[in-house]
């Protein structure tokens, strides 16, 4: 009994002091039911001077951090207008999480190119240009609403830029976003250029009535805010895309789509071809050597029908049961090889690819690193994953997962 008293009482003692603890009046807490306080930013030291965009890397900034009453992980966007109310201002892509900026003055550029465009109707051939600009900061915690705060506005006295819109040119990826993802853009899952031919893409999804779209970003693209005029076209028998680039098909079902961008620069238009037919994944090389069906590696005597497993082409004509990948029919399904015939270990790997139009396979390969779908797109030869028999490959194309099991 007397035991069970000391054990009872240390324990009261050590809720009473974590109680203690919890109840401590400088416990750290976010007040939003106030607009928060301004930050301060500073005014560079060559404000008052000429900034030569074309010829300045970056554009030193500086300002307070937010009082949010605790440190905070603050992302902080710089915003430029030709106008010091910062009217309409435009926001540069990058974004910070330190109050201490290093600007690239290209950014500046491109804001600068937008407002003299958009405010003062200035085209291509009145550039280079030479004009006052003003700068603030907006001050936020991700995700948390009610924490947003600006900076006082400051004059840069005068930038010279040429004409800075980016150029004209097929994305390095599109991402693409419907039913399959959730119609999350946050998982919103890319295209993969054809290796050697970047303006043509490749992507298996899902695409049913209620459609897919696809953008340059992980958010809807918007093509027309660095004036690039899109349009979009789909000739396959079936599927259907309207002005806003929505893909939809009367039948639902996994396809290999292909989107072939051609761009003019000088008139500042993209167009987007789409194309759709079935998604066929194959497996290819050494995993799939069977000298039982006739399928022999290259160093091997030429006995049967098939003595190189490099040929992608005898292959799929004649032993597409060994290496054809299934197409599930449900929109969560996984895409599933034939086991694997042959261990493999070394240079020559377990390999598979998409067969893309009459490219070679290697130019649309890909495989499963550390459970994800790793594609080849224009990069060099892939690492080797070894296999063994029986095995078989396993990709998502929902979330660009897989195994090899």
């Amino acid at each position: 009994m007397k035991k069970v008293s000391i054990l009872t009482l240390l324990l009261g003692g050590a809720l009473i002091f974590t109680a203690c603890e919890a109840d401590r009046d400088d416990n750290p807490t976010l007040n939003l039911t106030q607009t928060q306080q301004p930050i301060s930013l500073n005014t560079p030291v060559f404000a008052s001077g000429t900034y030569d965009l074309e010829n300045t890397d970056t554009i030193q900034l500086a300002c307070t951090a937010p009082a949010y009453g605790f440190p905070a992980t603050v992302t902080y966007v710089i915003q430029v207008s030709l106008d010091e109310n910062m009217n309409k201002p435009n926001n540069l892509a990058t974004t910070y999480s330190y109050n201490k900026m290093s600007v690239p003055a290209k950014e500046v550029a491109i804001a600068t190119t937008k407002q003299m465009m958009d405010k003062q109707g200035k085209k291509q051939d009145d550039f280079p240009v030479q004009t006052p600009i003003y700068l603030r900061i907006f001050a936020y915690i991700d995700g948390v609403k009610g924490s947003e705060t600006y900076s006082n506005v400051i004059k840069l006295n005068q930038v010279k830029t040429k004409f800075a819109l980016p150029d004209v040119e097929m994305p390095e990826a599109l991402f693409v976003n419907g039913k399959f993802t959730g119609n999350d853009w946050e998982k919103a899952v890319p295209t993969t250029p054809v290796h050697s031919n970047t303006n043509t893409h490749w992507r298996i999804c899902w695409v049913d009535e209620s459609g897919i779209l696809t953008s340059p970003t992980k958010s809807v693209a918007n093509y027309a805010d660095d004036y690039i005029t899109t349009t979009y076209s789909c000739k396959t028998n079936g599927f259907s895309v309207d002005a806003d680039g929505k893909i939809t098909a009367t039948t639902p079902g996994w396809y290999l789509m292909l989107v072939t961008g051609t761009v003019d620069n000088e008139k500042r238009t993209m167009q987007l071809a789409f194309d759709f037919s079935e998604p066929e994944v194959w497996l290819i090389g050494t995993s799939i050597v069977n000298p039982e069906v006739g399928i022999f590696g290259k160093d091997d005597p030429d006995e049967g029908i098939v003595s190189n497993c490099w040929d992608e082409g005898a292959l799929r004509s004649e032993f597409a049961e060994y290496v054809k990948f299934s197409v599930p029919t449900e929109m969560n399904g996984v895409f599933v090889s034939p086991p694997l015939t042959s261990a493999v270990d070394g240079d020559g790997g377990t390999r598979a690819y998409v067969k893309v139009k009459n490219y070679e396979w290697w130019k649309s390969e890909m495989f499963v690193f550390n459970g994800k779908i790793v594609y080849r797109g224009a990069g060099g030869d892939q690492e080797r994953v070894n296999g063994a028999v029986g095995k078989r490959v396993y990709f998502k194309f929902s979330d660009d997962t897989g195994e090899l099991k």
